[in-house]
């Protein structure tokens, strides 16, 4: 893990070499995310974490790139952000570390500046759940957060899709859907007598361009 996390370091980086500038990009990105989970008796985008890290993009034939990342990135569950007494006294918080892998088509090319000011992405990302913290005075022993958050899976598999949009030749907002394919918690294959959790969020985030 540590040796793959090097080399993906190593990659992100990269400056782009001479007469690159076109087919290589390289930014900094820091933001927010908003999420929930499903299956913790709470609703709504509430829980408001950080994400921050390095995109590398490569650009394909025509409009199409591709990129990756590195992220630190927060997310969980709270209570109404607005009104937390109509919900149950649950808070999750999530830390991970996430690479998210994704196609994108850019469109509304700005000739004279040489680079495309939009663009829609989709893709796949996985995510090592690095520290978690749980306060559950809600639900009974068996069912609740603080007794389970120890089955948590570490391993997360998401989709993702967003777009963005660049306004100036350094700086680019973006907005993203990340919903995960696998589960925070299996409840069936633990045995466990609770709901199994699966995690999906909101990330609006600004982007600094080498």
């Amino acid at each position: 893990m540590r040796f793959q996390l090097v080399l993906l370091l190593t990659f992100l980086s990269l400056p782009p070499g001479r007469g690159q500038e076109s087919i290589f990009g390289l930014r900094a990105i820091a933001g927010i995310n908003a999420s929930q989970i499903r299956g913790d008796e709470l609703a709504g985008f509430d829980k408001v974490g950080l994400t921050a890290g390095l995109r590398s993009t490569v650009q394909l034939r025509g409009r199409a790139g591709l990129s990756i990342e590195m992220l630190y990135s927060e997310r969980g569950s709270r209570p109404n952000i607005f009104n937390d007494v109509v919900d149950p006294d649950i808070n999750v918080t999530l830390r991970y570390l996430d690479v998210p892998v994704y196609f994108t088509i850019s469109d509304w090319e700005d000739s004279e500046a040489g680079y495309f000011k939009a663009f829609a992405a989709a893709g796949l990302s996985y995510g090592r759940l690095i520290e978690y913290s749980t306060f559950d005075h809600f639900n009974p022993d068996e069912a609740n957060l603080d007794n389970l958050a120890r089955e948590f899976s570490k391993n997360d598999f998401a989709w993702l899709f967003g777009f963005g949009l660049r306004l100036s030749p350094r700086f680019a907002i973006s907005a993203r859907y990340t919903r995960s394919i696998s589960l925070l918690l299996n409840a069936p294959k633990k045995e466990l007598q609770a709901n199994s959790l699966r995690v999906f969020f909101l990330s609006f985030r600004g982007e600094y361009i080498f």
